[in-house]
């Protein structure tokens, strides 16, 4: 009859647990409020509480049933008896089998409990509080371990376990779990010190080494990287601290890229310079304030070598202009007849037999016997002229640069030039300037979009959409500046400068020579070109120079 019992209320659990299962999970998907982020925690938790109450009743009858036969209660009495011995020694304690068990249970308690709270700080506090994704993940973790290392060390007091008794242990634990977990600790404290002082941010363009990408992600163990191949690429965090990582986007965006540049000595070096700043100020993403500069660094074996120094302020893209802009120098070069040179160097020769050869060359020349040239000698290989014209290779024409291939830029900007248009702008006929509104007292520097477009309709003539198309080519090739950071040019009250006015000019450290001279006179030099061919007594080797 109790055996009955026992199992008419197991069904009735059972039946009880589907239908309120079923209606849990219909009342957090048909409604919302603070609860629903909780579905599964809480049903965790109701399956839990049934399968306890299931687990107890089977339980009490069991103690029941052994209560009723003498041999089961001897039985059940051995059980207790081994399970409640202190069997077990920790250091100068003995301790039961049943007292850890508990302790393993209440262990797991705690760990659902912690999470449960780690969860509930997230989503009420951390939340609404407005902090950052990453930085909430990292926050409800430590207190999540930190509830756990609490709750264990209560746990062991409670239960009459002396914490000291497992300082062995737990010393060879920690020592095992220092060497297996050392990277990624490292990698862990790493994100987090990146979180806090965010040398690098998501979006941002940087190098690490010979990684070259976007920041996509930054997580608590790694940080993945978009390169410009459009591969993820996931490096662990402690590469950021330990080595040097380049941050194009930190700070200002604005840098500057450097193209080498040869010519051949002879060479015009005025004509030189304005080739290059020709070829580079055409590239709409080159800034004109900084300016571009052609600096001259030095006197190389076979040429001059010269730095153009240009400014971008899309640091991504520096790759492709570097590309754009060494097929605007070659056609600049070549339209303006300057040669690249190629390498060249002096070979001297020493051979005991050059005599030799000298004489069996001018006898072959003048025909001697066929009998006569039998003797051995060395071996002569045909000669060959040296001096033929090789025919140059095809030339392709240059590449045309635009904004972008989509929409190209209208002739009236193209043949614009905004350097004596800004000019313009800034003289006695130019706009009138005005203080900052917040700063009456401030110097007038300022003019209002409205005020520039207003002076293109009435002193140039043009349209309205084509006075504000060409106050955006003026702020994007950096000759005007606005106060608001991301700001487009438009006709508007919004306030822009003129840059020498800007603060990014005051605060920009160019580097650039002291004193740049560089002579109008044309350089010129003597050329003498010698043209020699030498057989080396080699059938195998045979050299062509050219001094």
């Amino acid at each position: 009859m109790v055996l009955g019992i026992a199992m008419t209320i197991h069904l009735f659990l059972r039946t009880f647990g589907r239908i309120s299962s079923r209606f849990l999970t219909q009342w957090f998907t048909t409604t919302t409020g603070p609860f629903t982020v909780w579905e599964r925690p809480i049903t965790f938790f109701w399956r839990l509480g049934l399968i306890s109450l299931k687990g107890g009743l089977w339980l009490t009858f069991a103690i029941y049933i052994t209560d009723l036969f003498p041999e089961l209660r001897r039985w059940r009495h051995t059980i207790a008896t081994l399970l409640t011995a202190e069997s077990i020694t920790l250091g100068d304690n003995q301790y039961s089998a049943l007292r850890m068990v508990l302790l393993l249970a209440l262990t797991i308690g705690l760990w659902f409990a912690a999470r449960l709270i780690s969860r509930l700080f997230r989503t009420y506090i951390l939340r609404r509080a407005q902090v950052e994704a990453r930085l909430q993940d990292i926050l409800s973790a430590l207190v999540q371990y930190v509830l756990l290392f609490l709750g264990i060390i209560v746990l062991l007091q409670l239960l009459g376990i002396d914490a000291s008794s497992l300082t062995i242990l737990a010393s060879l634990l920690g020592l095992g779990i220092g060497f297996g977990v050392q990277n990624i600790t490292n990698n862990f404290i790493s994100g987090f010190i990146i979180t806090l002082e965010r040398p690098i941010q998501v979006g941002d363009f940087i190098k690490i080494g010979d990684l070259v990408g976007i920041v996509k992600q930054v997580g608590a163990r790694s940080t993945e990287i978009n390169t410009l191949d459009k591969v993820t690429i996931i490096v662990p965090n402690s590469r950021f601290l330990e080595s040097e990582v380049i941050n194009w986007s930190h700070g200002d965006s604005i840098s500057r890229l450097r193209v080498p540049v040869s010519v051949a000595y002879g060479s015009n070096i005025s004509q030189v310079k304005t080739a290059l700043l020709e070829a580079v100020k055409r590239h709409p993403e080159v800034l004109l304030r900084p300016e571009p500069e052609v600096w001259f660094q030095s006197f190389g074996d076979s040429a001059l070598n010269f730095d153009i120094m240009v400014w971008t302020g899309e640091p991504r893209k520096q790759f492709r202009v570097k590309s754009d802009l060494n097929y605007a120098i070659e056609a600049s070069l070549r339209h303006y007849d300057i040669e690249v040179p190629f390498p060249q160097q002096d070979l001297h020769l020493r051979s005991p037999q050059l005599d030799d050869i000298l004489e069996l060359l001018k006898q072959q020349s003048i025909g001697i016997s066929d009998g006569y040239r039998s003797i051995p000698s060395p071996y002569i290989p045909p000669a060959t002229d040296t001096t033929a014209e090789v025919p140059e290779d095809p030339i392709e024409p240059p590449v045309e640069q635009t904004v972008d291939p989509k929409s190209p830029l209208p002739d009236f900007l193209v043949n614009l030039d905004l350097e004596a248009l800004a000019d313009a702008l800034q003289g006695p006929q130019g706009i009138t300037l005005q203080p900052h509104p917040e700063e009456p007292d401030s110097d007038p520097t300022y003019f209002t979009g409205t005020a520039a477009v207003e002076w293109l309709e009435q002193k140039r003539d043009y349209t309205h959409e084509g006075a504000t198309l060409v106050g955006k080519w003026l702020l994007h090739k950096g000759l005007i500046a606005t106060t608001i950071e991301g700001q487009d040019f438009e006709a508007s009250q919004a306030l822009y400068q003129f840059y020498q006015d800007s603060p990014a000019a005051l605060e920009k450290d160019i580097e650039s020579p002291s004193d740049p001279v560089i002579s109008n006179q044309d350089i010129t030099e003597g050329d003498t070109e010698i043209k020699t061919e030498i057989v080396v007594p080699n059938p195998n080797y045979r050299q062509d120079t050219t001094h």
